[in-house]
């Protein structure tokens, strides 16, 4: 059996929602440049501001805005003459980009000697993905030895009129756009997009083998329609609790507690929680007292997939907060248990959160419909997007 993985939903920033499947183009486009450049003193400044927006690599080209709202790449690093470039928008919490890093670097390692830079462009999907020491830890955590750039103020997605996470392009030498893929399917073909590029502007052969598909693009993989990616705040998300509301302010929520009233795919609240536009954080003090030892908050909902991964944020200055994690009413069992889950006491599976990041909560369980609860101890604990893997 083939390892699960979370297959492929592109996704574009509020409200536009992905596409199902994979959106492979092939264009003639020059870098674009802003039609009032830079230049002398108003350049260096901006080549200097820039350097600090780059990770394992001096900088490779300098974005910028001009004068007259252009915005565009301005110069070019000589170290980027006649090399092809891969551009991958991505960010560090989105499970979609992060089954495409191993591969990212793995072409890294593979084709940065024939010519190929690969260039994670990291455009942050939410607030806290967007401070710079948030990306360097994810960097350092996932391993990644690739040039990585801060696009904090979403220039370069802008430039790219990018709409999606993940995206990967290929820029040719000369600076024409060769390839253009939105998602993580089908990487082989990406690698075969490399390899002709690299071969037409170097005539370079290549006669090694592909790398092995990923997980999902495999002859042996059995994928299920899981459910969609689901957001917690309420600017994408839904809430089924009675007496919600949509202006940040800190309500009292109660789950139905007839199963058959409760929607699949929609989440319910017990306690008091405070919605934003993007995440949901259970509000301190506690709401009404519940029964003697109950929680004071739970997060509930039904899904359908193998397995889910949750974008979970500390409470401010409480890194290492814990959340407790049931499975259908259960502590989930050991074999299910995603690679952030631990056992505690009694038997209990808990995540802690030390930094704000995707946590695998739930693997390879049977698929078919299941219910997730979360039980925070911690006020200002937050919530954000549940992924959902459906491939095995």
């Amino acid at each position: 059996m083939a390892a699960a993985g979370f297959t492929f939903a592109a996704r574009g920033p509020a409200p536009t929602q992905g596409v199902a499947g994979q959106i492979a183009t092939e264009t003639a486009s020059n870098w674009p440049f802003p039609r009032a450049g830079l230049r002398g003193e108003a350049l260096e400044k901006m080549r200097l501001e820039n350097a600090s927006l780059w990770l394992n690599a001096r900088p490779l080209f300098t974005v910028a805005e001009d004068p007259a709202g252009n915005r565009g790449i301005v110069s070019l690093a000589p170290s980027l003459e006649a090399k092809a470039v891969l551009l991958h928008f991505w960010d560090y919490t989105n499970a979609h980009c992060l089954s495409m890093v191993p591969r990212l670097e793995a072409w890294h390692k593979r084709y940065a000697g024939e010519g190929l830079v690969v260039v994670g462009v990291h455009s942050p999907e939410f607030a806290f993905s967007s401070r710079s020491g948030n990306v360097a830890e994810a960097v350092k955590r996932l391993k990644i030895s690739y040039p990585v750039y801060l696009d904090a103020r979403f220039f370069l997605w802008r430039i790219f009129e990018n709409r999606h996470w993940p995206r990967t392009i290929l820029i040719a030498p000369g600076g024409s756009v060769v390839y253009d893929v939105i998602g993580s399917a089908n990487a082989e073909a990406t690698e075969q997009a490399v390899r002709k590029a690299l071969h037409d502007a170097r005539g370079r052969n290549f006669t090694d083998p592909l790398l092995p598909p990923l997980a999902g693009d495999r002859e042996s993989s059995v994928c299920h329609p899981e459910s969609p990616d689901l957001f917690c705040g309420f600017e994408r998300g839904h809430i089924g609790s009675p007496g919600y509301k949509k202006d940040g302010a800190a309500t009292d929520y109660h789950i139905p507690s007839h199963p058959e009233v409760r929607q699949d795919e929609v989440v319910y609240l017990e306690g008091r929680w405070r919605a934003t536009h993007q995440a949901l954080f259970p509000a301190g003090p506690a709401g009404p007292a519940g029964p003697a030892g109950s929680d004071p908050w739970e997060l509930r909902l039904r899904f359908r997939a193998l397995g889910v991964g949750l974008v979970m944020t500390p409470p401010p200055e409480e890194a290492g907060a814990r959340v407790r994690v049931t499975l259908d009413g259960k502590p989930v069992p050991p074999s299910f248990r995603g690679a952030d889950l631990r056992q505690g006491r009694g038997g209990q599976t808990y995540v802690t959160i030390g930094t704000p990041r995707l946590m695998r909560l739930v693997k390879q369980a049977p698929f078919g419909q299941h219910e997730i609860a979360l039980f925070p101890e911690k006020p200002g604990t937050g919530f954000y997007v549940f992924y959902f893997e459906g491939c095995e």
